[in-house]
């Protein structure tokens, strides 16, 4: 007599090849697109103005060094402790020239920075050098980079607000 159970072997050999190549697929695409996606973070941060872009969105979460009238260091963070940033120092350093912006920030490039507060209807807006909103802003410009971030706003009526950060590097 002929046993049937042998056969079956097989058919459970062949499932698990198909599980198996499901899974190496599956694999295969998740390195290949995160390759991919390191890849491309790696070309974008190659430029330079998008390196001293990132570099001075990061020294904005700074507390400043000095006052507003003996500007050292412009950084808009309380302390290092509170990362809110002082509406009183935005007040005070709004319509600051490109120049003196550039140099509070160390800065090897032109910059501007325009923070809006979204709590108000129509936003209460603070612009640190040129406007990037003017008609004449990108007439000249070669190359761009926008750095947008997200902050808590310290405001001077006691509540903290949402506000973003926009900040524009160009040459």
């Amino acid at each position: 007599m002929i046993s049937l159970s042998g056969y079956r072997r097989g058919q459970y050999f062949s499932f698990d090849a198909i599980i198996a190549s499901v899974i190496f697929v599956l694999t295969l695409v998740m390195l290949l697109s995160y390759w991919h996606s390191v890849r491309t973070y790696l070309d974008y941060q190659a430029n330079d103005l998008n390196k001293e872009a990132t570099r001075l969105s990061n020294l904005l979460f700074t507390p400043p060094n000095g006052t507003c009238s003996s500007m050292g260091r412009l950084g808009l963070a309380i302390s290092f402790t509170d990362k809110r940033m002082n509406e009183t120092l935005l007040s005070c350093m709004n319509g600051v020239a490109a120049n003196d912006l550039q140099a509070y920030l160390g800065a090897a490039y032109n910059v501007s920075i325009v923070v809006t507060d979204t709590y108000y209807s129509p936003n209460k807006v603070w612009i640190l050098g040129p406007d990037p909103g003017a008609h004449d802003f990108s007439a000249n410009l070669t190359e761009i980079s926008k750095v947008r971030r997200i902050g808590t706003l310290a405001s001077s009526n006691g509540q903290d607000h949402i506000a973003t950060v926009d900040l524009y590097v160009y040459r």
